[in-house]
């Protein structure tokens, strides 16, 4: 009742649970992790960070998960979810993925925050993780589901990098980017990866296939025909393969990623048809895309990237 309260963002009635159940099992784990999740999103750190110790403790990661993957479970106050963040990814007693989930939600916070610094400091770190993952054998065929998934964990750190990298305006940084993707994007085992991971992770692969659009083809050559070539094949073997089993367990995404991969392969190539003589309008439609982020200025970042970008004609 507690999970569907904050999914129906009713808060009022999430707390009335958690004191309610407080005052029957005061020490119960289940109690903690409500106390916790409220915590957090009212902004009280100091109970908050108490109140995690004992979950992580215990080895429940309700409170942890909620704040990673729940915008509404995360404090108002963008300087509390940062530190909030940059506590989780710090954790030993965390796995992996959810120290490498902190990452990717403070590099969007980040990107709100316009914090040069600790942006330099996330690229780091997220390549770090991303050349761990992509040095795993296991990364192109993880059996595990959403939240666990290597595969989505590796196109997720890409898409935060990638976001970070307009932001900076670092190019050779987009271009590792893009071709971090587009080599992930031959190596998946389809007949392995767990297909709900992989559909969910479609959109982000996508729009980092589509980041060839903004690389200069006076260095990177065929780049906007080679990732139009790749989110066509991307997109078909989603279309083929993936949308008969995208539901899992009765449930199915929010997010319609085969209605998206088709807006954006029709975006590129309208792009890659244009080419110079492209409007400013459908660059910023592109760019609208590709902006995977609340930071609405980065449209206008990669509108006017791509339409530089397209006045250079590919050899």
């Amino acid at each position: 009742m507690f999970d569907a309260s904050l999914r129906l963002h009713d808060y009022q009635q999430a707390s009335w649970i958690a004191d309610s159940a407080r005052r029957r099992w005061p020490d119960a784990i289940d109690v903690v992790a409500m106390q916790c999740t409220l915590a957090l999103r009212s902004g009280a750190l100091s109970e908050a960070f108490a109140l995690l110790e004992r979950c992580l403790l215990a080895s429940d990661y309700r409170a942890v998960d909620r704040v990673l993957f729940r915008t509404g479970s995360r404090p108002r106050d963008l300087h509390q979810s940062d530190e909030v963040f940059r506590w989780l990814a710090h954790r030993a007693d965390l796995d992996l993925t959810r120290r490498s989930y902190a990452l990717v939600a403070e590099a969007y916070l980040i990107l709100r925050l316009k914090n040069m610094a600790r942006a330099q400091q996330l690229v780091v770190a997220l390549e770090d993780v991303a050349e761990t993952l992509r040095s795993d054998g296991a990364t192109t065929c993880c059996l595990q589901s959403n939240r666990q998934n290597l595969g989505k964990l590796y196109v997720s750190i890409s898409s935060a990098t990638y976001h970070l990298a307009l932001l900076q305006g670092d190019m050779p940084l987009l271009a590792r980017c893009w071709q971090r993707l587009a080599a992930f994007s031959h190596a998946i085992n389809r007949d392995q990866m767990n297909p709900d991971a992989l559909f969910r992770m479609s959109s982000n692969l996508g729009r980092g296939l589509a980041l060839g659009f903004l690389l200069d083809p006076r260095q990177y050559g065929t780049v906007r025909s080679d990732a139009l070539t790749l989110l066509k094949a991307w997109s078909s073997a989603n279309a083929v393969g993936l949308a008969p089993r995208r539901r899992v367990r009765g449930r199915t995404p929010q997010e319609n990623h085969l209605l998206f991969l088709e807006s954006l392969q029709k975006s590129c190539e309208e792009l890659h048809q244009a080419g110079g003589s492209v409007t400013p309008e459908a660059c910023r439609d592109w760019a609208r895309l590709l902006n995977h982020s609340s930071e609405g200025s980065l449209t206008d970042t990669i509108a006017a990237l791509v339409q530089r970008q397209l006045n250079e004609p590919e050899p």
